[in-house]
């Protein structure tokens, strides 16, 4: 994606120069009050699926980089029981056709 700065030096997306075949999803995590501890086994829990991410812990936060290559049906599957468990919400970030055809599976 090609970034622009603007006035105040503070870049913004502009236009896509690739489309990546990466999913990104974006979890609020509530288990433990989103903790360093519940962010790290958040992601580890989704590492096991072949999934990397990073927490944010001062906003309880975690974000998901999800691979083309993994299985997509058990990652959503993942994600739809840790909202339905309260351990987390989310947010789909930037999802690709792939993503929406494996949900209606």
């Amino acid at each position: 994606m090609d970034t622009e700065p603007d006035g105040a030096g503070v870049r913004w997306a502009g236009e896509v120069v690739r489309r990546s075949e990466s999913c990104t999803v974006r979890l609020i995590v509530f288990r433990d009050g989103g903790s360093g501890a519940a962010q790290r086994s958040t992601v580890a829990a989704f590492h096991a699926l072949g999934v990397r991410g990073e927490g944010i812990e001062r906003f309880g936060m975690v974000a998901l980089d999800i691979p083309s290559t993994v299985d997509l049906a058990k990652v959503q599957g993942l994600l739809r029981h840790g909202v339905a468990e309260e351990w987390w919400d989310m947010e789909e970030g930037c999802i690709t056709a792939q993503w929406r055809a494996a949900s209606v599976d």
